[in-house]
């Protein structure tokens, strides 16, 4: 390459019990550049960084950072190095500014030791003008969005002068706005020499931002290219060792009916969103599309009894509700897949069995006696027909990979006979090949006459699944798209008509 690389990996091998994690992996990253790490869940990335972070030791297997071999104990040890990992699940503290955030643990402070609060706020804001972010030091990270919190880790990064930061599905919650705006200050990085080592599963963000890939499977190192070299279809044949003939599956228009299952009016929460209507037939996929903050996630809950709503009328098969409740909401035939599966969505702590039969285990009890063999029997069951990757049905769901915690979320509203499900981002943070199975298991669901309403900030995606698509703006429905001859470009034209 002509340079020497930050970060030399030679011969690494990591185990832990029952479960080999890397077999012999070698790779190099370089300054400048934005390397991408790739592969399905499972197959050794989370692993890799957290060696490279300090979080784990290899078994052997040797490490270096700027030519010279290192062990770190912890991720202290890494920081100091100049490793900095933005994760997946953010890290900011809530009730903390944003520049006690950037700080954190390395306060500046007056000869008195008192802290010196002005330096702070005055750094700190230095810090996120210089990566062109419009956001103020002395905000609360409470009152930010995602996709400003998402900036403030990496402006605690670029604080801590790293000369390697690790990007962990970065993009996961943010708008395509706010990716763009992600993707400038990755380019100003890129431009001081900080090399970027990226995780994502959009094959689309892999071609726009990075310059070389490495691919795990199972563990195994399969190669390393440059970007040029090889094509999202490469990609994808690499991650999951075999050409994927289809990854879309979008339910056939003729399983879409007349007959309305849904119907929302005029729906209306002060400050969040106002005059919301639209109408789910049977038999369909609604994509519903738009940029953060558009109040889709907002409308969604309130019609599923979470949260309250002003005024507006929602019909479910022909009568009029008002939801108090999501029990009432559960009772009339509908079920949530929540953004966050892993804090709303699931017991994370519980098991594949208890999490199931969540929704229908008091109808399936005897005068409150949990039917143990009932929870058991269809717990085995929906594992055995949406291929879920589990030990057994014992197994604590918070040790699945996120596309078998989606698949046992998806398990549970299917054992409650829900007729209608709200899917909010179903495939955040899951990889190609979960991804397609869940397309598919949403396709079949239609098919056999359920209606799906799916929130997805990932175009391609609210493209290739959804028969039908509503856009939304600033808490307001911008207008409705036929799924036929349409591009991403129509998308954005119609998001973008409230926002600003």
């Amino acid at each position: 390459m002509g340079q020497e690389p930050i970060i030399k990996l030679s011969g690494i091998n990591k185990s832990f019990p029952g479960v080999k994690a890397l077999s012999d992996i070698s790779v190099e990253f370089y300054p400048g550049e934005v390397h991408a790490l790739l592969g399905e869940n499972g197959a050794g990335k989370s692993t890799l960084i957290k060696i490279i972070a300090g979080v784990y030791q290899a078994d052997t297997g040797s490490l270096e950072v700027h030519g010279k071999k290192v062990n770190f104990k912890n991720p202290r040890e890494g920081i100091a190095s100049g490793i900095s990992v933005i994760h997946q699940e953010l890290s900011v503290i809530p009730d903390l500014t944003v520049a006690e955030n950037i700080f954190l643990g390395r306060e500046p402070r007056l000869n008195s030791g008192l802290l010196d609060r002005k330096k702070m706020n005055t750094e700190a804001q230095g810090i996120l003008d210089s990566i062109g972010v419009n956001i103020k030091a002395k905000s609360v990270i409470r009152d930010l969005n995602n996709a400003d919190k998402q900036m403030v880790e990496i402006a605690r990064a670029v604080s801590q002068d790293s000369s390697v930061v690790i990007m962990d599905e970065p993009t996961s919650s943010l708008s395509q706005h706010e990716v763009d705006a992600l993707f400038t200050v990755i380019d100003k990085l890129k431009k001081n020499n900080v090399c970027i080592i990226y995780i994502s599963h959009r094959l689309k963000e892999i071609t726009t931002i990075c310059d070389r890939i490495t691919v795990l499977r199972d563990g195994t190192l399969i190669k390393t290219a440059p970007l040029s070299e090889v094509s999202e279809d490469d990609m994808i044949t690499l991650m999951v060792g075999r050409q994927m003939t289809q990854f879309y599956y979008r339910a056939d228009s003729e399983s879409v009916k007349d007959e309305v299952v849904l119907k929302v009016e005029n729906l209306t929460r002060e400050g969040v969103f106002e005059n919301v209507s639209f109408e789910l037939h049977k038999g369909e996929i609604l994509g519903v599309a738009g940029l953060i903050g558009a109040g889709r996630t907002e409308v969604m809950r309130a019609v599923f009894g979470a949260d309250e709503y002003n005024s507006g009328r929602v019909t479910v098969f022909g009568k009029e509700v008002h939801f108090r409740s999501p029990r009432e909401a559960i009772h009339a035939g509908l079920g949530l897949i929540p953004e966050d599966r892993r804090g709303q969505g699931l017991l994370l702590a519980k098991s594949v069995k208890m999490n199931t039969s969540l929704a229908s285990i008091y109808e399936n009890s005897n005068h409150g006696i949990i039917n143990e063999k009932w929870e058991t029997d269809v717990a085995k069951e929906y594992i055995k027909l949406l291929h879920t990757k589990t030990p057994s049905e014992m197994a604590l769901v918070q040790n699945l990979s996120g596309g078998n915690q989606q698949k046992v979320v998806i398990a549970k509203w299917l054992v409650a006979k829900s007729k209608i499900l709200i899917m909010d981002e179903p495939t955040r943070g899951i990889d190609v090949n979960a991804k397609a199975e869940i397309y598919l298991l949403m396709k079949e669901f239609v098919e056999n006459g359920g209606s799906i309403i799916m929130v997805s900030s990932e175009m391609p995606e609210v493209l290739g699944v959804s028969n039908r698509i509503m856009v939304m703006g600033e808490g307001r429905v911008s207008g409705f798209l036929d799924n036929r001859d349409i591009g991403e470009k129509d998308i954005m034209k119609l998001a973008s008509i409230h926002a600003g």
